[in-house]
């Protein structure tokens, strides 16, 4: 009955051993011994106007009627619950391949490779030809990112705030699965008319301080498995049941044998 024993406590440690991963793959930010020493990225990056923007441009002034002129829909703000990426889309202005939007009554204004910033005083002298002290909000209103991988919720999402975080993402797609390496995370960027891909380690604390902390335009985060995550979803529960079996067996033949 001793050998018996024995057997057991030798079948659950190869289950356990099996079954286990190193904390240090899927723990955030586990390199920093000390919080004091985290250092947040100081500037978010600014979104420069490209090809195929989709601005959401409202133009104010001191008179109601003109206002109702220049914004045929005066619903599509944050605080209307019936606001939709696709309404947003409808009612905003797509910048051509010539990097123009062409606004109604003012006309085409260049607004390529400005920041929102500067297309909105782009926007403002223009209007200003033709109005008196308007008032120019300038939104970029296809703002998102694709999450793909292990995390629970997998897909396309819209992003509603400016300077959204990799960690905010990854929490809005109902973060990363028992099965997913923080230490193998793949984002890829658009630069312009290419795509480049970036590997990122979200174990270290030094992606707080890096390029990658805020996310931007259409980045596609993408995260990859554990090496052995399909050894530990299936073979690991065939084993168990196999290695149980033969301890029952094996039981059964000693207690034959006493």
């Amino acid at each position: 009955m001793i050998m018996s024993n024995s057997y057991s406590k030798y079948i659950l440690f190869i289950f356990l051993f099996c079954s286990c991963t190193s904390m240090n793959k899927i723990t955030y930010m586990n390199s920093s011994s000390q919080e004091s020493d985290w250092k947040l990225n100081p500037k978010p990056p600014m979104h420069y106007i490209e090809e195929g923007d989709n601005l959401v441009v409202k133009i104010y002034v001191n008179n109601e009627e003109i206002n109702k002129s220049f914004n045929l829909e005066n619903n599509t703000n944050s605080n209307n619950p019936n606001t939709t990426a696709a309404n947003l889309y409808l009612n905003g202005y797509t910048v051509s391949n010539e990097g123009d939007i062409e606004l109604p009554y003012i006309g085409k204004v260049n607004v390529i490779n400005l920041t929102m910033e500067e297309a909105k005083k782009k926007i403002e002298r223009k209007v200003s030809e033709q109005l008196i002290n308007p008032v120019v909000i300038v939104k970029l209103s296809n703002i998102e990112f694709t999450i793909l991988g292990e995390v629970e919720n997998p897909g396309r999402y819209p992003i509603y705030k400016e300077n959204l975080t990799i960690f905010e993402a990854i929490a809005s797609a109902g973060d990363i699965t028992d099965y997913g390496n923080l230490k193998r995370v793949k984002l890829i960027r658009s630069n312009k008319d290419t795509k480049v891909t970036y590997d990122l380690d979200l174990t270290s604390d030094e992606i707080l301080n890096s390029n990658f902390y805020y996310l931007r335009n259409k980045d596609l985060i993408y995260i990859k498995p554990l090496r052995f995550k399909s050894f530990r979803k299936t073979q690991s529960q065939v084993i168990l049941s196999t290695l149980t079996t033969v301890a029952v067996l094996f039981n059964v033949y000693l207690r034959f044998e006493e």
